[in-house]
């Protein structure tokens, strides 16, 4: 199994942030701001030694490579913010490219969605996301085409995996055909794209499947969403009673979820399909972004993690949301509160193999 972490590149000023949310804005404005909202609610968040970094410095990335590294993790997948030929927090992994020292594989997650001034409750649209014409597309082939030919971007028998965050645009079938004839015209098999879904119904795969771009390889099931829906939504089947254990309560307005729970409802779905990556997250508190309108889900325990590693470790991939979505309290950089605890787990689990 090779592990990957989604990479928030959002810790730099950018002009774009310092006018929509004030001058010198980063990830860590909210991070700073956060407050508890009920009692035992662990905010803010804190980084281990006040490190609090700016990713427009190589060193840091140096310095999160090694912690992957020595906590056997494989690489990183990158947001990648492309809209229509207008790219945003794109320097860390400009800079990253530049760096062939750092031995650290990684691929890129488009997330190719509209943005919004909603973390202050409103729906302005910020950034729309527009797809363009074959033009457009060879303009942005052409910007990942550098990446792709990087020895340590992630491939799949020659082919560039390519994350994408909606799978539902028109354009979607004509654009990854595009691109993976252009993939072939530069020495690669095609292009491997893998589109990312909160649900996967068991009963209904084949029809699921028909839904894809001819050129998907693979499905990824985002947590923590997958088993939050999966709760909801009844699509991987469980036994009722799993439901029934199934914990939630409200503190004020705050939804909290048993994280122990979530992971054992991920352990039940034995997904028996080579296309489908499973997901994983440790803890989630996405209130910094959102206050009250946010909610959690409580961190897991060391056993139950194991067990549901246990369960998928005959898998090629598995993806960890996240690597340091701090404003999400998806971590596994270290902390104040937990340490490197969650990256020895990983290393210990791998160890074991």
């Amino acid at each position: 199994m090779k592990i990957f972490a989604y990479y928030l590149p959002q810790f730099h000023c950018i002009p774009e942030n310092d006018k929509w949310w004030g001058k010198g804005f980063t990830e860590w404005t909210n991070v700073k701001k956060a407050q508890p909202l009920f009692k035992g609610h662990k905010q803010p968040k804190e980084p281990l030694g006040d490190n609090y970094y700016s990713l427009d410095n190589i060193d840091t990335m140096k310095w999160q490579s090694n912690l992957l590294r020595k906590y056997k993790i494989d690489g990183l997948i990158f947001y990648h913010y492309y809209f229509q030929g207008k790219k945003l927090l794109e320097k860390p992994v400009e800079m990253f490219l530049k760096h062939q020292e750092i031995k650290i594989d990684y691929f890129f997650c488009w997330a190719n969605h509209d943005w919004y001034r909603s973390w202050e409750g409103s729906k302005e649209l910020l950034l729309e996301q527009t797809y363009g014409s074959k033009k457009d597309w060879d303009e942005h082939f052409n910007y990942l085409l550098s990446f792709f030919k990087d020895k340590r971007y992630q491939k799949k028998n020659n082919k560039p995996l390519l994350m994408v965050f909606n799978s539902d645009f028109e354009e979607k079938k004509e654009m990854f055909d595009y691109f993976d004839r252009r993939c072939k015209e530069n020495g690669f098999a095609g292009i491997s794209i893998i589109e990312k879904f909160e649900s996967y119904d068991l009963k209904k795969k084949n029809v699921f499947m028909e839904k894809i771009s001819n050129q998907t390889d693979f499905i990824h099931l985002r947590e923590p969403g997958s088993s939050l829906n999966s709760y909801k939504s009844n699509v991987i089947n469980f036994p009722k009673r799993v439901y029934l254990e199934f914990s939630r309560r409200y503190l004020g307005n705050v939804k909290v979820y048993d994280g122990n729970k979530l992971l054992k409802i991920m352990t039940k779905s034995k997904i028996k399909d080579d296309r489908v990556v499973r997901g994983l997250f440790f803890e989630w508190d996405n209130t910094p972004r959102h206050s009250k309108r946010g909610y959690v889900i409580t961190p897991p325990n060391k056993n139950v993690f194991l067990e549901f590693m246990d369960s998928i470790e005959e898998n090629e991939f598995l993806f960890i949301n996240a690597w340091n979505e701090w404003c999400e309290g998806m971590i596994l950089e270290p902390t104040k509160e937990n340490g490197y605890k969650y990256l020895e787990w990983i290393k210990e689990w791998r160890e074991k193999l």
